[in-house]
């Protein structure tokens, strides 16, 4: 029998509630639980309050993203931001073409390394500029630039937007309530 790959077009029309598709391959998620959301919600409370004053893109929760073709696979981070210029540039029929400028993922108990790091590796090669894993059970981060280079933030440190979010500072010990 012979497996039959979806593209990104035919998996937005699923009547999915939440799942990514992976080189044509639907991989469902369960709803996060409530934590997960909080601080999803946080970091995207935080970006919306800099975009305000900035102008300078949008943001969301959720989005899909075509981040590669044949086979097709689509990401959804937990928070995205795309730059005035990027949105510009990008089709906005179904998911979106190419990887945002900032990929936020918060990690959830038992969630894989191999996976995360595939996802940030994902982001990446499609042209993110940064992506942050945020882990709220260990009260820490990780952040990405488009070196590949990661870092590792503990509850005394801040995530700090740099060229992608200019001006834009969220202390973990904010994020985590401590």
């Amino acid at each position: 029998m012979v497996k039959t790959r979806l593209k990104a077009e035919e998996f937005f029309a699923l009547p999915l509630e939440r799942g990514e598709l992976v080189d044509g391959e639907v991989r469902e998620a369960m709803p996060p639980k409530p934590e997960h959301g909080r601080i999803a919600g946080e970091v995207f409370f935080r970006i919306r309050l800099w975009l305000e004053e900035t102008r300078l893109g949008v943001a969301g929760v959720e989005g899909g993203f075509v981040l590669r073709r044949d086979p097709d696979r689509v990401r959804s981070p937990d928070v995205w931001y795309l730059s005035r210029e990027r949105l510009e540039a990008i089709a906005r029929e179904g998911f979106y073409e190419g990887a945002p400028d900032l990929a936020v993922e918060v990690v959830s108990p038992g969630e894989e390394a191999l996976g995360l790091l595939a996802k940030v590796l994902d982001y990446l090669e499609a042209g993110a500029k940064a992506v942050w894993l945020v882990y709220p059970e260990l009260k820490a981060a990780e952040v990405y630039g488009p070196d590949g280079r990661g870092r590792l933030l503990g509850l005394g440190e801040a995530l700090e937007g740099g060229e992608v979010l200019p001006g834009f500072r969220l202390p973990l010990s904010e994020l985590f309530g401590s």
